[in-house]
């Protein structure tokens, strides 16, 4: 079938800088090619429709439905002045971390700019402003995360490639518990009202992790694994602080490392979701249900 637009977005995982990102922090984000969201649209007379397929099409039903209407909104339009039909494919799992919202935010601004609806918005302010619908307020990390080829650097909306001069045997795995954003976003923000001197300790152990990330992955030196390990380490010291380590995934964390891995952190907002583990050597194939990034 051909369409009239078609456009493909991608899983994203963050390996620092979560939460702290929010108040002007940089953090450290890579797309997920192996996770992806394909939008496809043809034209029409008849009244707008849409079709799903893959492992997370149908979870995304009344995610689309819901971005259409508020693209529409931000626009001062009416759903009902759209009509064509709209193809939607995607694997990229839902509430886990790995911006299954954001791909879906910027496949369709992307579309919103083709169709010319766009006025004097850039694709990733737009795209930004949908997603404000699921996180309340987007820091655009993850917008960033999952329009990217390769790694970033994020911070305050700007965006440089990380100079990434060794691979990393790093992969993702599923705790098995999904972790609410808004949910995790808000005991951060508790935190913050009850012991804000703590908090700023947080956000700066935070930040330093990310730096100390950065600079290991654009560094070949003998020592670049072990700097990159105990960056790993620290953010996941900072999840703890935070709370955001629930049983489930404090369990699947530690059978990680009781497997060989050398460090391991949350990804994403905390509290559930997918974990990234630094290996000194690739796994065992029968290890976990690892995705190699």
């Amino acid at each position: 079938m051909s369409y009239d637009f078609q456009t493909t977005t991608y899983g994203k995982w963050i390996l620092a800088g979560e939460h702290a990102v929010l108040r002007g922090h940089g953090a450290l984000v890579f797309p997920i090619r192996e996770k992806k969201l394909s939008l496809s649209y043809r034209k029409s007379g008849s009244k707008l429709s849409a079709s799903y397929e893959g492992t997370s099409g149908s979870d995304m039903h009344l995610l689309f439905w819901s971005v259409v209407e508020q693209g529409q909104q931000l626009l001062g339009k009416s759903l009902n002045s759209l009509n064509g039909h709209f193809h939607l494919y995607s694997d990229i799992p839902i509430g886990v971390g790995m911006g299954a919202s954001a791909a879906l935010c910027v496949a369709m601004a992307r579309w919103f700019h083709a169709e010319n609806l766009l006025v004097n918005e850039s694709v990733y302010s737009f795209a930004k402003d949908l997603e404000n619908l699921f996180h309340g307020k987007s820091s655009g990390l993850d917008i960033a995360g999952v329009s990217a080829e390769a790694g970033l650097y994020f911070q305050q909306g700007s965006i440089s490639p990380i100079k990434q001069v060794w691979q990393p045997h790093w992969f993702l795995s599923s705790c098995g518990q999904v972790g609410i954003t808004s949910h995790c976003i808000n005991q951060v923000n508790e935190i913050w009202q009850t012991d804000a001197s703590h908090a700023t300790l947080i956000d700066a152990k935070m930040s330093e992790s990310v730096a100390k990330a950065r600079l290991a992955l654009e560094a070949a030196g003998a020592d670049s694994l072990d700097h990159l390990a105990e960056a790993i380490r620290q953010t996941a010291d900072c999840f703890k602080q935070w709370g955001l380590v629930s049983e489930t995934l404090q369990q699947h964390m530690q059978a990680l490392i009781n497997l060989g891995a050398i460090a391991v952190k949350p990804t994403g907002s905390g509290g559930g979701g997918y974990v990234v583990s630094l290996w000194n050597k690739p796994p065992l194939a029968t290890t976990e249900d690892l995705i190699a990034v």
